[in-house]
């Protein structure tokens, strides 16, 4: 082997799971806390109005300054923000690949790439609280109960959501910021 075969194989980043901390601390930590802040908010308002339905339950957490929020018991069987509704099926197939997916980018990432270990972290912590949901309620909706609407500047009112979607949420964000900062730090390069 030649020294610069060498030299290329000790640059390129190690393939695999192992020394990717930032990946596998945070996802289990989400994912427990996705679930209980779920049991934790379904409980409550079955227990306070049991008399209402589940998908009627909603709880008034504050009402000021054009800013309301409820604790709401809403079964999502599409996918963020209620889109594809009844197409849960097909969702729960996309999910688990995603998932699969995930844990593919993941062994490929370096080591050292704390922050992009992290926002995969948060992404796959996000898709597996909202699978368990998929593949342990009847009918195989994703518990929501986070709640906004407002009246300023004009009336609006945010899609119910939870633990999970803001993570999914924030980690897609955080990997779009990431890849986008290195395709332009790759383009500075190419033009020095």
């Amino acid at each position: 082997m030649d020294a610069s075969a060498a030299g290329e194989r000790a640059a390129a980043p190690a393939k695999g799971f192992g020394g990717k901390p930032w990946f596998w601390w945070p996802w289990p930590v989400l994912v427990v806390l996705d679930l209980w802040s779920k049991s934790v908010v379904f409980g409550f308002l079955a227990e306070r109005y049991p008399h209402r339905v589940e998908a009627g339950r909603s709880h008034l957490v504050f009402d000021t300054a054009g800013l309301r929020f409820d604790l709401v018991a809403w079964g999502n069987t599409g996918t963020i923000w209620g889109l594809f509704q009844d197409g849960t099926l097909v969702l729960m197939v996309v999910r688990c690949l995603a998932v699969v997916g995930l844990l593919w980018f993941v062994r490929g990432t370096a080591p050292g790439a704390r922050w992009q270990q992290f926002v995969l972290s948060l992404v796959f912590a996000g898709a597996l609280g909202n699978l368990y949901d998929n593949f342990v309620r009847a009918d195989r909706s994703v518990r929501d109960f986070l709640r906004f609407s407002g009246q300023w500047p004009v009336p609006w009112d945010f899609p119910a959501f939870n633990v999970a979607d803001s993570c999914i949420t924030v980690g897609a964000i955080g990997l779009f910021l990431l890849l986008w900062r290195e395709d332009r730090a790759a383009a500075r390069q190419r033009v020095s």
